[in-house]
């Protein structure tokens, strides 16, 4: 019987985290999804029931995290959420750092360019600036767009040359067979060794891309650099170019943020 007041409280405890916990999914389904989302929308992608959803986007709402358009009844990222983000951009310096270097690559290739980091807690490649080419036919890359780190050049260059532990880590979220498994740590070790990466329609159709990483003093890995474009702008020669300047700018970037 003397138990019984630290198991409810211990109870309380964990309904409040797990209430915590789904606050925070439910703004985290506003990351990629840039239209309106309703309570049947989150419902369903977070397989909870509708009143329970509803109870938790009120809460977001008034405290300014999501806000609801009066005409559709559906759901955005409020200003609280906006302001927040920009408050987790100035704990990024290594963005404003490399700022001038990426503005030059751009420049020089005409291409669109990024600077992309992994989140620790999702193990996922965040884009955290981008310089989008001047080109008609261009590839995109939104900032705050999150890709996973064995798709794509500019995010497996990321995986390339994370600790082997964090790679271990990764792969057995992946839940790859072994076949697959071998084949992307070969492909990750080979990207290791020529020091960048290139890829082909791994994430969108007809596009290319290429990317080198960000190292510290130490050979810490802080970002990587990429360049994306058309693939009809791809030749031999522009390739080679491309990887010299990614490179280089890596580099040079790792130099500046180590001063």
């Amino acid at each position: 019987m003397k138990d019984k007041p630290e198991d409810k409280s211990l109870s309380d405890k964990t309904r409040t985290s797990q209430t915590l916990a789904r606050g925070l999914t439910i703004l985290n389904c506003f990351r990629e999804n840039q239209s309106e989302m309703g309570i049947k929308d989150l419902a369903g992608q977070l397989a909870l029931p509708q009143t329970v959803v509803a109870r938790l986007v009120a809460t977001l709402v008034q405290f300014g995290y999501l806000y609801q358009n009066p005409q559709t009844k559906k759901y955005v990222l409020g200003i609280a959420a906006f302001t927040l983000g920009l408050n987790a951009e100035l704990a990024l310096p290594l963005k404003h750092t490399a700022s001038p270097f990426l503005e030059r690559l751009a420049q020089a290739t005409k291409e669109t360019v990024s600077l992309n980091i992994v989140d620790p807690v999702t193990m996922d490649g965040v884009c955290i600036a981008s310089i989008d080419s001047p080109a008609q036919i261009k590839l995109t890359t939104r900032v705050g767009s999150v890709r996973p780190l064995h798709r794509g050049a500019s995010r497996k260059v990321l995986l390339a040359y994370m600790e082997g532990w964090q790679q271990d880590q990764y792969m057995t979220r992946l839940n790859l067979d072994a076949a697959s498994q071998r084949l992307l740590r070969s492909e990750i070790a080979e990207i290791r060794e020529r020091g960048y990466a290139v890829s082909e329609e791994e994430l969108d159709e007809g596009a290319f891309a290429v990317a080198a990483p960000v190292l510290s003093k130490d050979g810490k890995l802080l970002a990587g650099i990429a360049l994306a474009g058309p693939l009809f702008r791809k030749t031999p020669e522009s390739l080679a170019k491309w990887i010299l300047l990614v490179t280089q700018t890596a580099q040079e970037v790792a130099r500046a943020a180590s001063d």
